[in-house]
């Protein structure tokens, strides 16, 4: 990962092939001190751990893609969740016959390159499980 441009609360991160994507996000986000922030991406990955929370079971079903994907749209937050930090992240991904997919990232694999813009936020968010849906909610 490089820090393309920053000032005192935006960044452009560049992520470069074999780059995983969340846990580099997370590590830099801890490293910087970051315990609020919104980013956005596009970019293309080879490896894709996606997830689907099922309201029902109260659990996630995962599903690796490993083909090359277009990122199209990766969107989320960061915040604290029992003082670490805590990504959620959504991504709708573009495959060779132009058909998407999407869902929560689990893991996100560059092929190319991927290019994220972080908005840093003042002050901290945290998460905390909500009992009646089991999901780390925004408190």
């Amino acid at each position: 990962m490089q820090i393309i441009l920053q000032d005192d609360r935006r960044y452009i991160v560049r992520f470069d092939k074999g780059d995983e994507v969340v846990s580099a996000l997370k590590k830099f986000l801890t490293e910087q001190n970051i315990t609020a922030s919104t980013f956005s991406g596009i970019g293309a990955s080879g490896l894709a751990e996606l997830s689907y929370f099922n309201l029902e079971t109260k659990k996630y079903q995962n599903k690796t893609f490993n083909e090359d994907l277009e990122i199209v749209s990766l969107t989320g937050n960061s915040a604290v969740l029992n003082g670490e930090t805590a990504l959620h992240a959504h991504c709708v991904l573009s495959k060779s016959d132009f058909s998407t997919l999407g869902g929560h990232v689990i893991k996100l694999v560059v092929s190319a390159t991927c290019e994220i813009f972080l908005i840093k936020l003042d002050g901290a968010m945290e998460r905390k499980l909500d009992p009646e849906t089991s999901l780390n909610l925004l408190a």
